[in-house]
């Protein structure tokens, strides 16, 4: 292994064919090295063990065992990220990716087909999230730069009153979003008095799934967000994906057609969070959740500006610190919680009780 390639990667896969084109692809990137390629259950926990990798990626379909076997192996020693790479569900397996996420698995993106194309983009992608998240969990020979300094210039926020009922509350995440999203949703409850908008970074095949699951596992009802409709006390909206999901006149959620080269990465939190500063001012509250990168981070900025609440996950609860991180830097937070510590405030807020410190 090379000097430079400081992040140690495991493949679980069953298809001897599929885990030598994924080690070639994640051996173009020079921070990363493929120690092992398992496929089947017994196999990958024996190379875990013996190899130590700083990151795991995973199929779920495996010969012997289902891969979900794997992330609770894996996580009851440490906890190493997993990406789960799966093909889209046939009957039966539809919510196999996100009990995967349940178990712990830290991302879940789909298996590209073999087009050339679809491999030329995979492999920058998956090697991105593989170096984010190894540099998330402490790979010993670097020092993770998603650390807030706390000593930073960030402005320490002051107390403010809750001037106002609580009409919104709109919500980013991305890596090890979903399980942030169910503590929030269930701290929120069903009886929450304001909607709840969310823009959520997961593959695009996934977002209907990921819709039923979080409308299945918390108690308040989620739905996909369409265009047009006026949001509802106690409910939850995800955004489609392809599109920005913004407020029009009324409050009414309009899904807004992007440029072809803005489609990857769209939703947007920072499009969410600057409609509703707009729309709603100091009557609403922002949350950013885990995730790499830093969208949502000036959203959540102009949100602050605007009077509204502005919270983000903290660090220890965070999969990838990366978004609260960007946020916190630009001095858009005005406090780091857990989503179910959160969850609690915004109840507060809703209600008229709580002072912000």
């Amino acid at each position: 292994m090379t000097k430079t390639r400081w992040a140690r990667v495991l493949i679980v896969e069953d298809s001897p064919v599929a885990g030598r084109i994924l080690s070639e692809g994640i051996a173009q990137d020079n921070r990363l090295a493929v120690v092992g390629i398992a496929t089947t259950v017994r196999d990958a926990i024996e190379m875990f063990n013996r190899l130590q990798p700083d990151v795991i990626t995973l199929d779920l379909m495996l010969p012997d065992e289902s891969g979900l076997r794997v992330i609770q192996r894996v996580r009851h020693v440490r906890q190493t990220p997993i990406i789960v790479i799966s093909t889209l569900g046939t009957a039966g397996t539809e919510s196999l990716p996100f009990l995967a996420l349940a178990a712990g698995a830290a991302d879940v993106i789909v298996k590209p087909a073999g087009d050339e194309n679809e491999l030329r983009a995979f492999f920058p992608d998956l090697n991105q999230r593989i170096a984010t998240l190894a540099l998330a969990h402490a790979v010993p020979t670097h020092e993770s730069p998603l650390r807030i300094s706390t000593n930073g210039t960030a402005p320490r926020p002051q107390p403010i009153e809750t001037n106002g009922a609580l009409e919104c509350v709109v919500v980013g995440a991305s890596t090890g979003g979903p399980l942030a999203l169910v503590d929030l949703l269930t701290g929120l409850g069903p009886d929450f008095a304001a909607p709840v908008i969310i823009v959520q970074h997961i593959a695009a095949p996934f977002v209907e799934g990921l819709v039923r699951w979080l409308d299945k596992e918390t108690p308040m009802r989620v739905a996909l967000a369409e265009d047009g409709i006026l949001p509802a006390r106690g409910r939850a909206y995800v955004a489609p994906s392809g599109a920005d999901l913004v407020f029009g006149p009324g409050g009414r959620l309009r899904v807004k057609a992007v440029s072809a080269e803005k489609r990857a990465t769209s939703p947007s939190a920072d499009a969410l969070f600057a409609s509703a500063s707009d729309t709603y001012k100091s009557r609403c509250a922002g949350v950013l959740l885990t995730g790499m990168g830093r969208d949502g981070a000036e959203g959540l900025l102009k949100l602050r500006t605007k009077g509204a609440k502005t919270f983000a996950q903290d660090e220890r609860s965070s999969t990838v610190f990366g978004m609260p991180a960007a946020a916190g830097r630009l001095g858009a937070v005005e406090a780091f919680a857990e989503p179910r510590v959160i969850a609690g405030r915004l109840r507060k807020l809703a209600a008229r009780h709580e002072r912000i410190t």
